[in-house]
């Protein structure tokens, strides 16, 4: 709606009602896949091509068929972390995108669509709906006999993609204009779809003592404002929607795992590796990609040729690695320069890491702890910062004060007091928003090597931090992130592998 609002006051409607627009949302602040969250869903890296896609540029080549469908404009809209593979034949793709809303509906399994939007259609005719069902149990699916059968096996269709007409758009922008204070979330999914059908949803009610007035009054505004408006379903039935907003599913992508994994590397024909290069273990002082200083010729070969590297066998994209890494099947680096021998483990993913050099190491190579997601970010005025989570942490969970529950990789909130030299009550800002998401322990530094040594150190080692830092959590880190220096130090690495 903000969106809608935003192009009308930029190109008004008599130019926008002839334009074709993408609309992709947000998606939040990624926590589920925090190596995400600094330049947002969109744009995670997807292993293919030079320079590697992101999920920006599969989205573009997955939907290139549906312009063409688009005579009269209007908006294409889908989310940011998902991948819809479509296989339609000629016969199944003769529709055109010009009622006021068209929906793509996947055959999905029961438990698939108890997280998704549900379509309860005609059985007479499949292109009409019913209503649309909102995360319904297995039960509620049978009631609304929203559930087919395909011999034994049952299944339901489930939403992704959606199309709106030009007057659907001005009617959206209108409302948000009349509610230009909008402090509440809208869902373009269940609020969208609720009204809409042959026969809807019934009108959101709220409760006596509902503390967002504000909330149910908008959301009753979009329910009355699209009810009677048209919604015609194509059914993709050679068509799989998959979800890339989880450390699993993305790693499953990246590295061919699993069913779904498998079938998404096979059928975009990615790669394990996507410009990688052995370091030269001569340029440790003559390279810093930060700041632009580069070998002078891109040195090494790519995996695929060279076996200095043979223990390397999870995705690399873009990185620099020492010829003794070693690295799991179920494992990803990304924008990485690793100079010295690492080991990484199982469930492991590594963003934007500098390691020339490790002050304690012990052994030949340094062994990191499976089930781990590291990513270093440059702050405002030339800092760093490293967070390190586990692999399924919780991002989202919220505790109370002195909820023994919160712990950080097996250390309670007191242990990690005691390291950082100061109080339990000085790791959060707020004591009524303590998550790890707010946990300020990431000690931020003026060497992107040594920010990401200070924060192993606190996984690894039980010793209190002898040097003293000021603290972030990674709320604070992605408020102070310096996203130009990010772009830079990316586009070196890509230029040099």
């Amino acid at each position: 709606m903000h969106a809608m609002h935003v192009l009308e006051q930029q190109y008004g409607w008599k130019v926008l009602k002839q334009k074709r627009i993408l609309l992709i949302h947000a998606g939040g602040y990624s926590q589920r896949t925090p190596t995400t969250s600094c330049l947002g869903k969109i744009s995670t890296s997807i292993p293919k091509g030079w320079p590697t896609y992101d999920l920006f540029d599969i989205k573009l080549a997955l939907y290139s068929l549906f312009p063409a469908r688009m005579p009269h404009g209007g908006v294409f809209l889908c989310s940011s972390d998902t991948i819809e593979l479509f296989d339609e034949p000629p016969t199944n793709v003769n529709w055109m995108l010009t009622e006021d809303f068209v929906a793509f509906a996947h055959p999905s399994s029961l438990s698939v669509g108890t997280q998704h939007g549900v379509y309860v259609l005609d059985p007479t005719d499949k292109q009409k709906c019913v209503c649309v069902l909102q995360k319904p149990t297995i039960e509620q699916m049978r009631q609304h006999k929203a559930i087919w059968c395909h011999g034994e096996e049952e299944f339901v269709y489930t939403d992704s993609l959606y199309y709106f007409n030009s007057n659907i758009a001005q009617r959206l922008a209108e409302i948000y204009r009349q509610e230009s204070d909008m402090k509440c979330e809208i869902d373009c999914y269940g609020d969208f779809m609720s009204p809409l059908g042959v026969c809807p949803l019934p009108r959101p009610v709220g409760k006596e003592n509902d503390v967002n007035q504000q909330s149910l009054r908008i959301k009753q505004k979009i329910y009355d404002t699209l009810l009677g408006c048209h919604l015609q379903v194509v059914i993709l039935h050679k068509s799989s929607f998959n979800h890339t907003g989880t450390n699993d599913e993305y790693l499953d992508i990246c590295c061919g795992n699993n069913e779904t994994g498998h079938e998404i590397f096979d059928a975009l024909k990615l790669e394990k590796h996507v410009g990688c290069k052995v370091f030269d273990e001569g340029r440790h002082d003559t390279v810093d990609f930060w700041h632009g200083i580069l070998p002078a010729l891109p040195h090494g070969d790519t995996l695929h040729h060279q076996p200095s590297a043979p223990d390397v066998h999870g995705c690399i994209i873009h990185s620099f690695i020492h010829p003794q890494c070693r690295s799991s099947k179920r494992s990803l680096l990304e924008y990485c320069c690793i100079g010295i021998p690492i080991e990484i483990g199982e469930n492991t993913i590594l963003s934007n890491i500098t390691l020339l050099t490790y002050t304690n190491l012990h052994g030949n190579i340094l062994q990191l702890p499976s089930n781990l997601i590291m990513q270093t970010i440059p702050l405002n005025a030339e800092q760093y910062a490293t967070f390190a989570f586990g692999f399924r942490d919780n991002m989202k969970a919220i505790y109370k004060t002195n909820d023994k529950s919160l712990n950080y990789f097996g250390q309670t909130l007191l242990t990690l007091a005691k390291k950082l030299h100061c109080d339990v009550t000085h790791l959060f800002d707020d004591e009524n928003d303590q998550s790890l998401w707010t946990l300020k322990i990431f000690p931020v530094t003026t060497n992107p090597n040594e920010s990401f040594e200070k924060t192993l150190e606190l996984i690894r080692s039980d010793d209190p931090i002898i040097s003293k830092h000021q603290y972030v959590s990674i709320k604070e880190i992605l408020k102070r992130r310096d996203i130009s220096a990010i772009i830079h130090y990316r586009s070196n690495l890509i230029n040099c592998t």
